[in-house]
């Protein structure tokens, strides 16, 4: 498994993402805050975001999607 370095500021890589993630974390702050450290320069903000957003959609209960009419 290749781990993909997301925040290169604080070191933060996709499986630390996911790990934030399944512990609760519904954003990117949470997700720094999870690991304890906040944001440098915030490029990784929108990465993280995606990945929540997939994680979230994956989860089982997740809503499912409905073909607009």
């Amino acid at each position: 498994m290749v781990l993909m370095i997301i925040c290169v500021c604080n070191a933060i890589n996709c499986k630390s993402v996911r790990a934030a993630v399944d512990a609760g974390a519904e954003s990117p702050k949470a997700v720094q805050a999870h690991h304890g450290c906040k944001f440098q320069c915030g490029k990784c903000s929108s990465s993280i975001g995606d990945m929540i957003s997939e994680s979230l959609f994956e989860r089982p209960g997740a809503p499912a999607l409905v073909p607009a009419e």
